[in-house]
């Protein structure tokens, strides 16, 4: 891959050991909170390099990774990180900056409320 030797020495896959422990709903930040072992060795892994996490969707426990790896994470204050990530949050942050937006609704909870908006 262009001028980088040896790149395969570049990426290192990390897998908590007590994976299968742990309930199948859990966040690979949830796995990963419950596994020491891992942490260290992640924290082994970036120490003195340039390391941030990028999560999908922003939970309290990517936070909380964030903090127990002490590395940065690629995200704004979780609260309104939250509220614009979803198409209704969105909508009203572009009707506040004053962006043009399609004719539509937002904000709406019940099929009630979607038939009445049509």
């Amino acid at each position: 891959i262009g001028d980088i030797e040896n790149p395969a020495s570049r990426f290192t896959v990390v897998y908590p050991c007590n994976a299968a422990a742990l309930p199948a709903h859990f966040s690979t930040a949830s796995t990963l909170l419950y596994s020491q072992r891992t942490l260290k060795k992640i924290k082994k892994l970036t120490d003195g390099r340039e390391a941030y996490i990028v999560p999908g969707i922003l939970s309290r426990k990517d936070h909380e990774l964030a903090v127990a790896l002490n590395v940065p994470i690629m995200s704004g204050d979780i609260t309104k990180s939250f509220l614009y990530s979803t198409k209704s949050g969105a909508k009203r942050l572009f009707h506040m900056a004053g962006i043009p937006v399609a004719t539509s609704a937002y904000d709406i909870y019940s099929a009630d409320e979607f038939v009445f908006t049509l």
